[in-house]
């Protein structure tokens, strides 16, 4: 008898009944498992296998030399406990595992329980697996080998799945709860796609994840272990599925909201591309093409502009700007930090004074007084063009004339932010910036509901930054070249991952706190050296900021506060600390902290001293490319989407199971979606039930459209 019909109570289980449901997990596990974010039956189910044991290449103990990763088999023989000095519940045990042959190994545990210890399998035939190793006496060991009891008559599974799990949940307990859950949920389980348009060779939910729990003996382990295996992509077609049809939903709806229409004859703008000592790039002129195009539409916009760093992305947004306002409108650009709102309204106006444009800067530090002169040319218009910080989106900001709202460096706002931006005219444009490089699979899949525009070259001229990797924890270099560059009036940045120092000797990881200890009366002394981080409050970092940009500083040490939102001409050197704990868009990034004038730049990446080969293979990949775009593919590739963008924020990024990096699954799960939506605009059939259902579950999840746009 299945377990599925073995009472009523557990027959009318679904894939949202509560975990504590399924037999074997109780009130304590349950708990625990919410703690990871595991409360339903299908939460279980999802929660994918991190690596695979393979017990089907068994090897002889006499071939077998340390540091290899092996399975033996023999029987688990003198099997011995020890108690642990101060540990008075704890033992070490030892054992030999004897061959057929007669040839042995040691096996060793340290730190077990009492209940673990008697679970031993004494005397049994059994397979352990694990890393050889060395005694005191130079024979051969296995420390902390897993095990696997051969039971007589019994088959036992070749490749098992290892799962992350709470300390109070061992692996055999979940293996058979996964079990008993997908005997459970056998007829229940439903993807997304409905049948009607899934592909013929693409397994359903239940095989997927059969096949992902307990795979044959004849699995392709290495698929397995990469996510790559027609079962995994099977999950992550469904959940690009989900996703996608998500963001269909809000494109079509985003088309139907009426907008402002900007079609006046283009005056001002065509005077500042007439004025301007350089020629646009055919990207920037694209992109303005694109936007103002979107913009003269009744239909309002929705648009991100990608631009790497250096690329011209505040140029374009001017032309925008200007094209509201010579349509009898107004503008206003969001930055996330005063001394990046100034930047604009100084750039603006060095490139905008003779167009008789009237615009403001409104930030905190703005005086009351001032404030309300600014809200009141707001108000009746006379204003024309407004930067700021979330000053505003502060109660007493109105500007019914408001046509186009840009937001710069957009995924450092939250939700809230850029809602109250909008809502200061809910038929305005909108233009999102950000400078952070995104390969085109990631933006293909993000930003899908809004138009995207990206400035993909660099306008003539600049001197590319030279990058160099140092030697583990190597400053001299570093140092020399501050030195030099101060000498000739030039600024230098020295950037740190921590603020508070710890009991460390590794130099290329000091702390903040650390280094303005040293370097002021040490290798830097008689160079005016300044500090910036989190704890410092607002006012303090901006005035440091300033200090820096103006020449009052020499050196500003600093954390990656600095990645966005300065721009000193005269910075010509940056070195990063520990460099290798940084995700490789994060370092170029910070890289484009210098190079931003016409002098010739140089980026000093100095890795930890525990830095290992793959480490440095990364920070080799920066030091050969200054695209940006192809930093941000290999860092996507290695790390992850999240460490784009500095952080993994909550809900930003619903996805599981799908890489970004393939592009062709992303497309065809967008042609899916699209056809869906064809067949059933409004998701109304019963088909559509489960699509609804994974929708919800995700915005559940805290996903909203908003967070990426």
């Amino acid at each position: 008898m299945s377990l599925a019909s073995s009472s009523d109570s557990v027959s009318q289980l679904n894939p949202a009944s509560p975990i504590e449901t399924v037999p074997g997990i109780g009130p304590k596990r349950a708990a625990a498992l919410a703690e990871r974010g595991i409360f339903t039956i299908l939460d279980a189910l999802l929660l994918l296998p991190v690596r695979y044991q393979d017990w089907r290449c068994v090897q002889k103990t006499a071939s077998v030399k340390p540091g290899m990763e092996v399975v033996v088999e023999g029987t688990l023989s003198r099997v011995t406990f020890r108690p642990i000095p101060g540990r008075r519940f704890r033992k070490l045990a030892t054992a030999v595992l004897v061959e057929s042959s007669g040839a042995r190994i040691r096996l060793v545990w340290f730190n077990l329980t009492a209940h673990m210890a008697a679970a031993l399998p004494a005397e049994r035939r059994i397979l352990a697996s694990g890393r050889v190793s060395l005694d005191r006496e130079g024979a051969k060991q296995i420390v902390h080998p897993q095990l696997l009891v051969c039971a007589e008559g019994r088959t036992w599974p070749l490749i098992s799945p290892v799962y992350r799990l709470p300390r109070q949940i061992g692996q055999k307990t979940w293996a058979e709860v996964i079990s008993r859950a997908l005997s459970l949920m056998i007829g229940s389980l439903s993807g997304a796609i409905p049948d009607q348009i899934r592909p013929p060779t693409t397994p359903s939910l239940v095989k997927s994840l059969l096949a992902i729990h307990q795979p044959v003996p004849d699995s392709d382990i290495d698929a397995l272990r990469d996510g790559r295996s027609d079962p995994h992509r099977a999950l992550a077609r469904d959940e690009l599925f989900t996703f996608q049809l998500a963001i269909s939903l809000e494109r079509s709806r985003a088309e139907r909201r009426a907008g402002i229409a900007a079609n006046a004859i283009p005056s001002l703008s065509a005077r500042l591309k007439a004025s301007l000592p350089f020629a646009l790039t055919a990207a920037q002129q694209t992109a303005i093409d694109e936007i103002t195009g979107d913009m003269a539409s009744a239909r309002q916009m929705n648009r991100i502009l990608i631009g790497d760093v250096g690329s011209g992305k505040t140029l374009v947004a001017f032309f925008a700007a200007l094209r509201a306002i010579e349509s009898g409108y107004q503008a206003a650009l969001m930055a996330p930090t005063e001394l990046l709102a100034e930047q604009h309204w100084h750039s603006f106006n060095s490139f905008c004074a003779a167009l008789a444009v009237r615009s403001a800067i409104l930030t905190a530090r703005v005086p009351a007084a001032a404030r309300r002169e600014i809200e009141v040319g707001l108000a009746d218009g006379s204003i024309q063009l407004v930067f700021g910080t979330q000053a505003l989106v502060r109660s007493g900001v109105r500007m019914p004339r408001l046509a186009l709202a840009l937001i710069d460096e957009q995924h450092r706002f939250g939700v809230f932010d850029r809602a109250l931006l909008k809502n200061l005219a809910p038929a305005a444009d909108m233009l999102l910036m950000t400078a952070t490089p995104i390969p085109r699979s990631l933006a293909l899949t993000l930003f899908a509901h809004l138009g995207v525009s990206r400035l993909d070259q660099n306008p003539p001229g600049r001197i590319p930054v030279e990058t160099i990797v140092t030697p583990a924890g190597e400053l001299d270099s570093a140092v020399a070249a501050i030195r030099s560059e101060a000498a000739h009036g030039n600024r230098a940045f020295i950037i740190a991952a921590r603020i508070a120092d710890e009991d460390t000797d590794e130099l290329a990881s000091e702390s903040i706190e650390g280094l303005m200890l040293k370097l002021p009366s040490g290798v830097l002394g008689g160079l005016r050296v300044g500090s910036l981080h989190g704890r410092i409050a607002s006012a303090g970092r901006e005035a440091t900021l300033r200090r820096f940009r103006d020449g009052l500083l020499d050196v500003l040490v600093a954390t990656t506060l600095v990645e966005v939102g300065i721009d000193v001409p005269d910075a010509t050197v940056i070195t990063v600390l520990g460099a290798d704990r940084f995700g490789l868009a994060q370092l170029h990034q910070l890289r484009g902290r210098v190079g931003r004038g016409s002098k010739a730049s140089r980026c000093f990446l100095v890795p930890s001293l525990g830095a290992d080969a793959k480490a440095l293979e990364r920070l080799g990949i920066l030091a050969c490319t200054a695209d940006g775009n192809a930093v941000a593919a290999a860092d996507l590739a290695l790390r992850g989407p999240g460490d784009l963008f500095g952080t993994r924020q909550s809900g930003a990024l619903p996805l599981r199971f799908a890489s970004l990096m393939d592009v062709k699954l992303i497309q065809e799960s967008r042609s899916l979606a699209d056809a869906w939506l064809a067949y059933d605009p409004k998701l109304a059939l019963p088909q559509s039930r489960p699509v609804c259902r994974a929708i919800d579950t995700m915005l559940e999840s805290g996903f909203s459209m908003a967070d990426i746009g």
